[in-house]
């Protein structure tokens, strides 16, 4: 299946996944045909090696041995992201990370990315704050009734919200505030 270089080249890369394996005191019990059935079945092969986008052998919630049923190919930034659930940063650690953003452009949450920016959410939150509900709401009497904001008043009565208030600071047409 694969030529005599590539069988080399191979045995080469295995043999020092499980070197770094006893290194970081991982016992490593795949061989070398189940290492190379597992790449080969994935279909990474080729593109197995460091960095986020390129692919490894990770083990199942980071912990166990590198054996079969533990283990799976993903890529490098999987592999962090699912070594990291779980654990709580070290004040001091928290404090390196926040120091070495400071300045840098934060791409997972800017333009389209920011989930604020999603029309479903912009709708929830202003649905949440919005007319009687917002911090500076106040009552607003009319003629007409009685209304939880100049919003809610504004809607009710199809009139601009700017003359509902100027209305009700002014006392003018029986407008005025409750609170």
């Amino acid at each position: 299946m694969y030529t005599a270089t590539e069988q080399a080249k191979f045995l080469k890369a295995y043999r020092m996944q499980k070197s770094n394996a006893r290194t970081r005191k991982i016992t490593f019990l795949l061989t070398f045909e189940q290492w190379l059935e597992l790449w080969g079945a994935s279909g990474k092969l080729e593109q197995r090696g460091r960095g986020a986008d390129k692919f490894c052998m990770c083990r199942i919630a980071d912990v166990g041995p590198y054996e079969l049923g533990n283990v799976f190919i993903g890529t490098g930034r999987e592999n962090v992201r699912d070594g990291n659930l779980g654990k709580i940063d070290s004040d001091e650690t928290r404090q390196k990370k926040s120091q070495s953003m400071r300045g840098m452009p934060h791409p997972w949450c800017a333009g389209k990315n920011n989930p604020m920016h999603r029309p479903d959410v912009k709708a929830k939150m202003s649905a949440k704050i919005s007319g009687s509900k917002h911090y500076s709401a106040r009552m607003v009497s009319t003629p007409s009734g009685t209304w939880g904001s100049a919003v809610e008043c504004a809607k009710a009565l199809n009139m601009p919200r700017p003359t509902v208030e100027w209305r009700c600071k002014n006392q003018k047409s029986g407008f005025a505030y409750l609170t």
